[in-house]
């Protein structure tokens, strides 16, 4: 090869090379779509605002006592048992004290048995607080052996009153105006002509107890 073809050559290498180099300055490759997708959400995530989540609202503080207009304590007499299945008159005496407090429970509640000494606690606590309350425990159990039994496990109490399904426990419950099937515990508190000064659907909780004060106090 001669020198002039040599330097031809030469020439024509550099200038493909420079015309390469210029085109891509001029035009850089597309991205792919999967490459534009992600770039634009992550723009979004990064211009958006943050959401504003507002605080939830306060719950509103449980009215213990019921409406009370009509309830009255039943005349009628349970029947008191024992651990041992023993049977005698149950009748409450209103006047032994300035309040009954009037438990009705299942040994097959839960809630109930869980509140119980919740309320041995209330009711001396009250007594302390300067309010005369009785407290009275009333079985709404269909079988015996189950409440019977329940008195051989529990150390609280180991005797109650107890309505048996039939006309005496409607008759009593109506007179309160619970249901006939009432969703125990339910709590009738009663002045000593056995009107209802307070009446508690449900459980009580520790929280419960400056309220059940106040009411009882006026």
């Amino acid at each position: 090869m001669g020198r002039l073809q040599a330097l031809a050559l030469a020439a024509l290498v550099v200038a493909i090379s420079v015309s390469c180099t210029e085109a891509g300055e001029r035009s850089p490759a597309p991205s792919s779509r999967s490459e534009q997708i992600v770039t634009s959400a992550t723009a979004a995530a990064t211009t958006a605002p943050s959401a504003h989540v507002a605080p939830p609202a306060p719950s509103a503080p449980r009215t213990l006592c019921s409406p009370l207009a009509g309830r009255t304590l039943a005349k009628i007499a349970p029947t008191r048992v024992d651990a041992q299945g023993n049977k005698s008159d149950g009748r409450i005496d209103l006047r032994a004290a300035r309040f009954t407090w009037v438990d009705f429970f299942a040994s097959w509640c839960g809630p109930c048995k869980e509140e119980l000494p919740r309320l041995e606690s209330f009711a001396a606590r009250l007594s302390k607080d300067g309010v005369d309350v009785q407290l009275v425990h009333v079985s709404l159990d269909d079988d015996l052996r189950q409440l019977t039994a329940f008195f051989g496990k529990d150390t609280r109490i180991k005797s109650s009153l107890w309505l048996p399904d039939g006309p005496a426990r409607e008759g009593f419950l109506a007179s309160l105006k619970m249901k006939a099937a009432p969703a125990l515990p339910e709590h009738a508190i009663v002045s000593q002509d056995g009107s209802a000064k307070c009446f508690v659907d449900g459980a009580f909780t520790d929280a419960d107890y400056p309220q059940l004060l106040e009411a009882l106090r006026r």
